[in-house]
């Protein structure tokens, strides 16, 4: 997706078009945010799924799939639930972009690396205690809002669980919040409905799942119009 079309779907609402913004006083490479955001966002979802007081709605869908069906690891449900983003997102766009292609990978890896960090947790850092389980909880969610921000601003290849809102807010002209926002919602409910009828229960929804779908979006949001204020991006790979 072009940058020009992300800067425009972040726009604030009332904003008079063409208006001219500030230009921010650091450039760094976009690679270098693409690098952030992979390296991180495993870390941020593991750290969430450790916390066991409910996921990022998107990360909840995978994790309920993986309790009815716990053969298939966490991290592989959460790859199989983002090629069907992108079957998605391809539907709605009417079009096979070729970079989705290098998202499955991203993702491939992502899926490793959530299953890696998982495991190190667990075996170093038990959670034995409500207060403890909120402060991973909550280290979890600030990791998750600010990566998605290098996500948003690196013009490079994210996973579909990323790619999809952020293409889509391009597709139908709506700010990225406002699409993290439904498209966190709408998962929650198919997370409900999968965790139900598969396995009688809630499987990764709990307080927290419904504090990531009202809070995440605005959170991210936040974090984009703090950090648009005093850096921007330059992609040097041509992808």
């Amino acid at each position: 997706m072009p940058s020009e079309a992300v800067r425009a779907a972040d726009e604030p609402a009332g904003k008079p078009a063409g208006e001219a913004a500030a230009s921010p006083s650091l450039v760094l490479p976009a690679e270098l945010a693409w690098a952030v955001y992979f390296l991180l966002i495993p870390l941020g979802v593991a750290a969430m799924a450790h916390a066991d007081v409910g996921l990022v709605p998107a990360a909840a869908l995978p994790f309920a799939l993986n309790a009815i069906a716990p053969q298939v690891s966490y991290g592989v449900w959460y790859v199989v639930f983002q090629i069907g983003l992108i079957a998605v997102l391809c539907a709605i766009r009417r079009t096979l972009d070729w970079r989705y292609l290098v998202s499955f990978l991203v993702c491939a890896v992502g899926g490793v690396l959530i299953d890696f960090n998982g495991s190190w947790m667990n075996d170093l850092f038990p959670v034995e205690s409500l207060a403890l389980s909120c402060l991973w909880f909550v280290g979890g969610f600030a990791v998750v809002a600010v990566t998605v921000y290098f996500c948003t601003r690196c013009q490079l290849p994210v996973m579909p669980i990323d790619t999809f809102p952020r293409d889509l807010c391009a597709a139908i002209g709506q700010p990225y919040a406002r699409v993290k926002v439904w498209f966190d919602v709408v998962t929650l409910l198919a997370t409900c409905a999968i965790g139900l009828v598969g396995g009688g229960a809630l499987f990764g929804i709990n307080v927290g799942t419904v504090v990531s779908a009202l809070l995440m979006g605005r959170s991210i949001g936040l974090v984009q119009r703090i950090m648009d204020k005093r850096v921007a991006y330059r992609k040097h790979l041509p992808l």
